[in-house]
This record gives structure tokens, C-alpha cells and sequence, in this order.
């Protein structure tokens, strides 16, 4: 199941406006077709302090490996496991949409919620 990013609205200007929403240029090929580089999308950078991630929501996330680098990528899983100290935590099996084109989880494994900068929740026309 392909979820579609939306165009932005004046409700998601709006909201950028007042620094509630973040924008991100995509850069590559590895979210084609949905994504194109250069596209322009918006994020909530709050999305899951309220809730947690789902499958096939789209996200920024840092790199697991070089910190600076940020990517974007679709949810394909949502893994609860325990830490050695027995409390849960979150990771996120992250996927390209144009698997020759970028690296996912199949090459850097599962992400924490502390790596994922905001949700994907529109695009910029």
C-alpha cells in the first residue's frame, strides 16, 4: 500500500509560519516515483510525541552512520523490543521506494525514534 504525500495547503503554511512545521529538500533518486530530487516537502517534527509511526508514512530520520547526513524514507515496519535493562523501545524498518537508488535498512539495519527528525505531511508544489 503506496501512501501519496499531499500538496501543502494554506493550513500547512500556516503552520510553517509559526516554526510548527519544518521543510526539507529531497535530494537522490530513492524515493522515485513519489518523491523526486529536489522536491520540497514539509514535516511535523512533532508527529510522534503524541503517537507512534505506522507503515507506509514517510520520514526524515538522521543516518544512522554519518550523523549529518539526513534521509528521507518510507515506514515498511514498526518493531517494539525490549532493551537489556527489560524497558521497550521503538525501531523502524525503513524502506526506499527506488531500491537501486538509495540505502535503507537492508544496508544500515533498524532506526530509533530518537534518529526520526519529523513525518513527511505534504509537498511544496
Amino acid at each position: 500500500m503506496e501512501v501519496e504525500v499531499p500538496r501543502s495547503g494554506w493550513m500547512e503554511m500556516a503552520l510553517w509560519l509559526i516554526r510548527r512545521r519544518r521543510l526539507f529538500r529531497v535530494t537522490g533518486d530513492s524515493m522515485t516515483p513519489t518523491l523526486m530530487s529536489g522536491a520540497v516537502v514539509m514535516l511535523d517534527p512533532q508527529a510522534y510525541r503524541r503517537q507512534m509511526p505506522q507503515e507506509h508514512e514517510i520520514v526524515v530520520v538522521r543516518h544512522p552512520r554519518q550523523a549529518e547526513l539526513q534521509i528521507v524514507k518510507r515506514v515498511a515496519a514498526v518493531i517494539e523490543s525490549l532493551t537489556e535493562s527489560g524497558s521497550p523501545t521503538i525501531l523502524l524498518i525503513l524502506a526506499s521506494e527506488n531500491a537501486v537508488a538509495g540505502s535503507d535498512s537492508r544496508t544500515f539495519g533498524p532506526v530509533g525514534l530518537d534518529l526520526v527528525l519529523g513525518k513527511v505531511v505534504s509537498r511544496l508544489l
